[in-house]
Formats: structure tokens, C-alpha cells, sequence
């Protein structure tokens, strides 16, 4: 079983690799394509007690730390030259415009933080920080407390999540199902409202009235 063989491997080598990972999510967005999310609670899946958590969630932190300085840096360098990219038009402008309003919203500090529960969201923050002129000291103090919550939460999820199914290994066809079932329920839930939003907003006296932008993250 795919699990068991997830648990023989050593918890040092999976909070490398999830180090790797969590590093290139925020700095090359990866986490556009592999969200950091999946990483996380599979790598959790791997882990039976809170020592072996707790070392892959310092070594989840440091990759978050250095994708969030990488992207940020990224960011500064380049401008918006990444969003209008090949590869940033592929990702999509809507993605890109709710990131930038996590990153200059009104929530501030918060806001940023609890953005890292965002999969490909929080990939494209610290690039549009750095894009955006966010001083790096307030952004990555911020990023660090979300990284922090983020990583640690799905690791428990992915520990316990783990354990449930070696346990209850007859139970995983119907619970698979189930959650496919839920997925594909949601997935369809929202394309239609954001059908729906579309048809407003092409309604005469529909257009959505000038968004005011807050200053950077206070």
C-alpha cells in the first residue's frame, strides 16, 4: 500500500523534499500547477507522531520563507513583466487580480496571512508583493506567521488523515467516492456562479463600480 510505504520513509528526507517544494511554490510558482496544499497533507499522510511533524514543519516553514523571499525579490526585479508574461497570462488574470487584492486589501497583515489557505493564490503573493512595492520586513513577517499556520494545520490533517485510512483500509473505496462526489458537486457549484457573475456584469448598468486600491500591507 502506497501509505505504508509513504511511512517507512525517513521524516528528515520528507521535510527535504517538502522544503523543495514549499521554496519553488512562492519563488517560480509551481504552486500554480502543484499547489503546495497536496504537498503538504501528503506529506503529512507519512508522519505518526509530533516529533516527525513537527520536523517536517520547520523544514516546511524555511521553503516557505525562501519562496516568499524568492518571489518577492522576483517581484521587485522584474514588476509586472511576470504577470504579462507567457506563462502569467496561462495562469490566468482573475487569479492574478484577487492575489492583488490579498496582497493591498483592507484586511492588511491578516489578510496576508490567512491567504497561504489559498492554493494558487498564495503562490502569486509574493511576486505581486515585491511587484507592488510591499516592504519585504512587513511581508515576510506576515508570511511567516500564515506559513507557519498553513504548513503545521495540513500536516496534522495529512498525519491524521493517514492514520484514519491505515486503519480503516475497507472504508477507503466508499470515502474516495464520496469525496470525488463532493469535488465534482463544488466544482460545478462554482462554475456557475461565476457564469452567473459574468451575466451580471455584461448587463447594461451591470459594470462593477471602480475598485479603490488601499495602501501597501500596513
Amino acid at each position: 500500500m502506497l501509505l505504508d510505504m509513504l511511512g517507512q520513509l525517513d521524516p528528515y528526507l520528507i521535510g527535504a523534499v517538502l522544503l523543495a517544494v514549499l521554496a519553488l511554490d512562492g519563488s517560480l510558482l509551481i504552486g500554480t500547477v502543484l499547489p503546495g496544499d497536496a504537498a503538504i497533507v501528503v506529506a503529512g499522510t507519512a508522519l505518526t507522531g509530533p516529533a516527525e511533524i513537527a520536523v517536517a514543519a520547520v523544514a516546511g516553514v524555511i521553503g516557505c520563507y525562501l519562496g516568499a523571499t524568492g518571489g518577492w525579490l522576483i517581484g521587485r526585479r522584474y514588476g509586472s513583466r511576470v504577470r504579462h508574461s507567457r506563462a502569467g497570462k496561462w495562469i490566468g488574470e482573475h487569479r492574478w487580480t484577487r492575489a492583488e487584492r490579498m496582497t493591498t486589501g483592507e484586511g492588511g497583515g491578516p489578510a496576508l496571512a490567512a491567504s497561504f489557505f489559498l492554493p494558487v493564490v498564495n503562490a502569486l503573493i509574493p511576486v505581486l508583493a515585491g511587484t507592488l512595492g510591499v516592504p519585504y520586513r512587513r511581508f515576510i513577517r506576515w508570511a511567516l506567521v500564515g506559513s507557519t499556520a498553513w504548513v503545521s494545520t495540513y500536516l496534522v490533517l495529512g498525519s491524521l488523515a493517514g492514520e484514519f485510512v491505515r486503519q480503516n483500509e475497507h472504508l477507503m473505496v466508499p470515502v474516495a467516492g464520496c469525496v470525488a462526489i463532493l469535488a465534482a458537486g463544488l466544482a460545478v457549484i462554482s462554475r456557475r456562479a461565476r457564469a452567473d457573475r459574468r451575466a451580471r456584469v455584461s448587463e447594461p448598468g451591470g459594470s462593477p463600480a471602480p475598485r479603490t486600491v488601499s495602501p501597501p500591507l500596513q
